[in-house]
Parts: C-alpha cells; structure tokens; sequence
C-alpha cells in the first residue's frame, strides 16, 4: 500500500513526454491528446509547462508568455488527462530566458571568461547562482503549482551548464554571483580555465557540486511547503520515495560504440542507489538535438523499454511535439508493445529489486555523464553482462548510506575518489570474508581530488604509491597460470595491455598473477619480437584480508575491452570474474548477445527472470533481433518453485530444479521474454 499522499508508490507507471512545440499550443486538442495517450496505455504525462515558455496564462512579467495559446488551455489538457486516470508531471527548464528578459535583467546572464553571454537564437543561458534561478524560478514554480493542477515537477537542464544545444564549449561562468559566492566560501578569486593541476579548480568542483546540492534542498523543500503532496523529480532529499528520470538517448559527435545496455544501466543504477524510488528510463525518439524530427531505429527504442523491464523499471518514451501530429512513427508500434505488455503485466511489475550478491559501484553520473572513469565502467559491466552474471549498480556516495549486506562481491571501476569512511566499510566487508576487485587507481585520491600517498582501501595491500606509465607494445605471459583456463582452451599465451600500467609495491604475501613483458618492437615486423625480459609486474594481484580477499588489477581492461571488444581481453576478464572472483553465471547455452536478469519482490516469493535478444546489435545499428532457438538456462534458485509460466505467452512452462538450479527450456527468442517463478 502506498504512504498516504504519495500517489506514485504502488503505481502502474508508463510514461509519454510530449516535448511540446510553442506552436503546438495553436491547435491543441484536449481530448486528441488523452486519445493518443491512451492508445500507449500510458498512465502518465509529461507536459512542458514553465520556463523558457510559459505555456499557460502567465501573470509574470519575468515570465515569457506563449504567443501561441489558442488551442486547447493547459488546464482543460490536465483535466482531460485526470478524467482518463492519467497523472501529469509538469516540466520545466529555468536554464534560460528570452533576449527581452535578459535586456531587462542582464545581471541573470552566464557570462564566459571574455565577458560574453551565450544568446542561442533569441534564448539567453542563465546562471545557476543569478538571482533568475535562485529568486524568480521559484515564483514561476509557485504560479505554475497553483495556476494548473499538476501531480509531479519536473526540471530539465538544471545546474552549471556550460554547452549550447550545438555543443559549443563556454567554460566556466565568470558571472558576477559566481565570483561573489566563490570567494566567500573558499576566499579565492573564480578559476578560468578546467585545469586539473590546478588546486583552486579542483575546489570549483566541490564548490559545484555543494551550491547544488543546497539549491536542491532548498528548492524541494519550497516546493513541498506549497504542494506537500507533488512528486519531484530526483528529489532525494526531502523523500525516501519518488521518481528519477534518466534518458537513453544518442548523439552524432558523441564517441562510439553505442552503449547497447544503456536502458539496463540506467535502470541498475537507480534501483542499486535509491531503492525506494521509481526508476523511469525513457527512450529518446530523436537521434540528436539538431535531427529531431527524425528517429532512431525502432528496434532500438523497444530494446530500451524492455531493458528498463528487466532491471526493475518502468517504461518511457519522449518526443518533441505531440503523438498525432510527429513527422516519424516508425517507432511507435514496438513502443505500444512494450507498453502493452507492462499493462498486461503490471501487477507482477512492482516492487522488484536485482536478486543477486554483486554489486559494481560507480561514480555518480546523473544524466550519462559522470566524473568517474565510465570507459573503464561500461567495459567490466559488458563483460559481467555477456557471461550471464547477476549484478546491481550503486554510486559509491550511497555506501555509507545503504550499507553492502546484500552483497558478497564488490567490483570498483578505476574508482579513484574514495573517501576515508567508505574506505573503511569496504575493508571491513572485505574482513568479513566478502571478495571485492578494484581496477587501476582505485582509492588513491580522496573526494576532495586531492592524491594520497597509498591506497586508502587497505584489503588491496599496497604499500606504496602509484606511477602510471604507457604500456602501448606490453604483454602480460599467462603461462601455466590455471586462474586462465581460457587462454589454454584457446591456444594463447599472452594478455593484450593497451592504456597505462600502474606500477605499485605490494606486500609480500600478495598473489601475483602473470608477469608483464614490458613494450616491446611493433615494427618493422622483423624485428617483432621480445627484446626485454619479463618483469614481476602483476596482471592482477590478490590479497588475503581477513577472512576474504581484495583483488587489484593495476591497469584499465574495462576501458580496453569497451572501445576495442576483443576476445583477448574478453577471456581475461571472465577469468577473473569466474576463477579468481568465483562469480557464478547463469548456466546453459544461451549466446553472450542474450542479457538475462533476475529480479525478486519484496517478500521474495516471487521472481521474474529475463531473456532480452540483443542480437539486433550489429556495428553501429540496431535491427530487428534474429530470433534464437532451443534455448536452455539453469537459473539459481535455492528452492523449488511451484510453478514456472512465460509472460509473453501466458502459459505454464515445464521445468526441473536440481541442487538449487532451476533449467528452463525456450523453444524460442524472439526480442524479451519473461519468466514468472513463484
């Protein structure tokens, strides 16, 4: 049951953002629009309300009215939508204003080191720290709450943003509240320039990350004083429970490959970190900001929703302009599959947390983009991922918070910023006989981006430093290594390395693993071979910590594996995973293209466990999904279920359960399927 207010606990959530067009509001139909949300079996809307555009009869003079209103009001669209049972999140984007705003207010304006302002066709940026955002947004707020009767808020673009919608770059704002609120919290004039070395711009880091979170528990609070029952959007602060929003979304510069799992990850994150809230991954119809009229491949976009499904999340599309009348329905029918199928589904779809003992933890990356090392991220979870193992994501700000009880693995990604408390809970897990990997410079700074001297994670036993040296042309010799079984399966005697090695002083009781061939000749090809002998330098190390076990890889695979994808470094991984780690997979036959998740309820007395066919996947393009046959999975499962049924086909499977694995036979794949276990 739901807390009382909180109308999102328990919900059936299906989401459509209709990122309205000014003009759209010229000939808006209230009840055209609930008929083609209903035809999604959608439960919720997105509508954009306030800010940029008022899109409802303003009273503001800061507050740039709509010349477009003659269609259908806002409030009669929100009516129409409740009478349909349908929720309406308002969205709002306070990042910028208009030229003849702006005219009025130029102190409210970003201002670049050369004293410019960015005026993006007729729209002025705003600072975060200008009296726009931090005074008059919120009256805009309170008119908008109090004006249309909306059940949740939403705010787009918040925070420093430092991009056009071109991707021109402007830096930091040297805007006047800026420089004023630098120096009195840190007494140093504003730095210019993004200068890692420099100490004054790694206190502007902190510097954003603290004014935000300030203006975010301001900001919520405020709001809940006016409608203590709104839902808002990451609103972690003022509530154990709610709804946060994350995009997959592609962009023509951004560099590849694709993030294929991009709709899983999303989802793992949000469940790992804050498990009380909704995880809303929506699937972004465009390709990019300047093509937003055309979309992206169907298939991809119902990937993305089943994706969300099988990691414990709900589904979500976004459009610009409205569902009747958008220039590309090419996705629109795997969409409504999606979303039908949740509909169908949906009391079974509530409530569901990864049922694992593995968690990866990361850096937070709000949005897609985080200060961690996400290469390195995205390469370990594809490897986790293609060998079937079961595994849940959470930042490592949340540690101290969640605590790690579930778990019994940890892997941490090159996660360098690691604070002295967390470092402690971690070595204590360890101590308790639990197995964590860390990778590269784990824990060699602090959060304050300051180096230390040694690891702060002591379970990793090292005793020294770190000095990071190219180690293009190295090889790590496997050997008689039986950690590797791999490498002898597949006739191969060495480790590809590309990127740094990380040279540190181990103790002397830690487990060495390989040794590194140093960079050797690449060319001319006679005289390809070794000209430098082998060094004690591990490709992984292992230390006994208590009674479990810290294993250092003092170099980067991840990042190796994600931009490159060869089976090389594909080996080495899962070997560690599986023979040094002692990760379990899900067994059987089924392909590495095929992502399979289990999730449990709350009481845990049910289970669904999922098969997504990715193997639509192919270069840089997603197509329709091959379908696969005869699939056989053995699931583990410590008790026999009493019953075992396919969601897609509404019928009982036969199954068998032996030694606390469940085998489950498919006659056939097509995109997703989904296996009830009760």
């Amino acid at each position: 049951m739901s807390s009382k207010g909180k109308w999102w606990e328990d919900y059936n959530w299906r989401l459509v953002q209709t990122n309205l067009r000014e003009i759209d509001m010229a000939d808006i139909d209230a009840k055209q629009y609930v008929a083609d949300l209903k035809s999604f079996n959608a439960t919720v809307a997105m509508i954009n309300t306030s800010g940029i555009i008022a899109s409802y009869k303003t009273k503001l003079p800061f507050h740039y009215q709509s010349p477009y209103l003659t269609g259908d009001s806002l409030k009669d669209i929100i009516e129409e939508c409740h009478k349909a049972g349908i929720k309406v999140i308002a969205r709002t984007d306070f990042s910028k204003v208009r030229r003849q705003i702006y005219e009025m207010y130029p102190e409210w304006a970003f201002v670049d080191k050369n004293g410019n302002i960015v005026d993006y066709g007729g729209d002025v940026h705003v600072c975060i720290n200008s009296d726009y955002q931090q005074k008059y947004a919120l009256e805009i707020i309170r008119e908008t709450l109090e004006e249309l009767d909306v059940d949740g808020i939403f705010f787009n673009m918040g925070g420093y943003v430092s991009y056009d919608y071109s991707k021109n770059y402007y830096g930091i704002c040297q805007c006047q509240g800026c420089q004023r609120k630098f120096k009195e919290m840190y007494g140093l004039p504003l730095p210019k320039e993004e200068d890692m070395n420099d100490p004054v711009y790694k206190k502007y880091l902190l510097f954003k990350q603290e004014t935000m979170e300030e203006f975010n528990k301001r900001l919520f609070k405020f709001i809940k004083s006016i409608k203590p029952d709104i839902l808002i959007n990451h609103d972690t602060y003022t509530e154990k429970s709610g709804f946060i929003r994350q995009e997959s979304n592609t962009a023509l510069d951004r560099p590849l490959p694709h993030w294929q799992y991009s709709g899983s990850e999303n989802t793992k994150w949000v469940r790992g970190t804050f498990p009380g809230f909704i995880s809303t991954n929506t699937t972004v119809d465009f390709i990019d900001f300047p093509v937003r009229h055309v979309s992206v491949s169907p298939y991809q976009q119902e990937l993305r929703l089943y994706q969300n499904l099988a990691n414990g999340g709900a589904v979500d599309y976004y459009l610009i302009g409205r569902l009747d009348n958008h220039s590309d329905k090419s996705g629109y029918e795997g969409i409504r599959r999606a979303f039908n199928f949740h509909k169908e589904n949906e009391e079974h779809y509530k409530n569901l947390h990864g049922d694992c003992d593995t968690v990866v933890l990361t850096e937070p990356h709000w949005g897609g983009g985080g200060s961690g090392d996400m290469a390195e991220f995205f390469g370990l979870y594809r490897v986790l991922t293609e060998t079937h193992k079961l595994f849940d994501v959470m930042f490592i700000t949340q540690v101290k918070d969640l605590g790690l009880s579930k778990y019994k693995n940890v892997i941490l990604p090159n996660l360098d910023r690691i604070d002295d408390e967390t470092a402690k809970i971690l070595d204590d897990f360890v101590a308790a006989g639990n197995t964590l990997l860390a990778t590269g410079k784990t824990s060699f700074f602090d959060r304050k981006y300051e180096a230390r001297d040694r690891a702060a994670l002591d379970c990793l036993g090292i005793k020294s430093g770190v000095v990071a040296r190219n180690a293009r042309g190295a090889y790590f010799i496997v050997g008689e290594d039986e950690a590797f079984p791999k490498f002898k399966e597949h006739q191969c005697d060495l480790v590809s390395i590309d990127g740094d090695y990380f040279y540190v002083e181990y103790d002397k009781d830690v487990e060495k693993h390989m040794r590194l061939l140093p960079p050797q000749p690449y060319g001319p090809p006679e005289r390809c071979y070794p000209l430098y002998e082998s060094v004690d330098r591990p490709a992984v190390a292992v230390n006994a910590y208590g009674k479990g076990r810290a294993i250092h890889i003092p170099w980067l695979p991840g990042r190796y594996f994600h931009r490159q994808g060869y089976m090389n470094t594909f080996w080495f991984l899962a070997d560690v995973y599986e023979r040094i780690m002692g990760l379990k997979s899900i067994e059987g036959n089924i392909p590495p293209t095929v992502e399979a998740t289990l999730l449990r309820n709350g009481d845990g007395k049910k289970r669904i466990f999922h098969l997504i066919n990715n193997n639509g996947h192919y270069g840089n393009s997603f197509f329709k999904p091959t379908p696969i046959y005869g699939i056989e999975c053995r699931i583990p499962i410590s008790q026999k279920p009493d019953s075992v049924t396919s969601l897609n086909k509404g019928k009982i499977l036969d199954y068998s359960w032996e030694d606390g694995y469940l085998t489950v036979k498919l006659d056939k794949l097509d995109c997703f399927e989904a296996i009830l276990i009760v």
